[in-house]
């Protein structure tokens, strides 16, 4: 799933890993991943859309295949800066963004710079949706600490994954297996420090407030058995409630949910999301 790579030198010496396919002179969908992933978790989708639109698949500073470096700190506005930082550099026209879980974020910040022009959201379980107040992010960061999170490397990565998924598949483990060897090839400290540096940064981002103000028409796909969404400790309600919730904050989007699935939902149901995002894309 990573055969077709392309890269792309930023400021700073940012080297982004993309992939580029589809009609270049159609409108663009920008796709972002969530924590520790990478952009081959958009195949399922990219493989139909590339049909309909230009798919480009990003791998965020710090995560897959783009470069890492230990003196930059991973905050939700470093990736804000160089996403829109590469749609520029690419002189990207009509882009629309894609985010998964923390990509969600990052999609959304983008939408509310004032320093680029986004027409369309796409939100695949989107992190922000689940408010944190200023207390419950240090419980959840002293949890994570404590419960030795981020020493785990290829185990945690292998029980995230499983857990993102309703259902175990040959996917699941397509990707365990590709994410895990992108970890054995990289400095496993600055991949601790990136994923501590991100996780604490979301936290802390309350974009929730911010909600009313993405002027953007946005659809949203939640798994209703997400087992990441909301934190059942901090948060005993149910996904959809925290989907429901922050969707009807947004003055412009449309949420679509799914028994039976979990966070990977563009993944486990590729077929109904990718004919969604046809649809919307397509309407004037």
């Amino acid at each position: 799933m990573t055969e077709d790579l392309q890269r792309k030198v930023l400021s700073k010496n940012i080297e982004i890993a993309y992939t580029d396919t589809g009609e270049k002179n159609k409108s663009t969908i920008l796709f972002i991943h969530g924590l520790a992933n990478y952009h081959a978790v958009w195949h399922w989708n990219i493989s139909t859309l590339q049909q309909s639109v230009r798919c480009i698949a990003i791998d965020l500073p710090g995560n897959g295949f783009s470069s890492r470096d230990q003196k930059i700190k991973y905050t939700i506005d470093f990736y804000v800066d160089t996403v829109i930082e590469f749609i520029k550099e690419m002189k990207l026209t009509h882009v629309s963004l894609a985010g998964h879980s923390m990509g969600g974020l990052i999609a959304m910040k983008i939408a509310l710079n004032k320093d680029i022009a986004i027409e369309k959201l796409i939100l695949c379980a989107p992190a922000g949706f689940e408010y944190y107040t200023p207390h419950e992010s240090m419980l959840f960061k002293s949890a994570i600490t404590m419960g030795n999170f981020l020493n785990l490397d290829e185990a945690q990565v292998a029980q995230s994954v499983r857990s993102s998924f309703f259902k175990q598949q040959a996917i699941t483990e397509k990707i365990i297996q590709e994410l895990t060897e992108i970890i054995q090839q990289n400095d496993r400290t600055q991949y601790r420090s990136m994923l501590e540096q991100s996780i604490h940064s979301m936290l802390d981002d309350g974009i929730f407030k911010q909600l009313k103000k993405i002027k953007q028409e946005t659809l949203v796909f939640f798994g209703e058995n997400d087992m990441l969404i909301p934190n059942r400790f901090l948060h005993p309600v149910s996904t959809k409630d925290i989907a429901v919730k922050a969707t009807k904050e947004m003055p412009h989007a449309t949420l679509k949910t799914y028994a039976s699935t979990g966070h990977f939902v563009q993944i486990e149901r590729a077929l109904e999301v990718n004919k969604s995002i046809i649809a919307f894309v397509d309407k004037t």
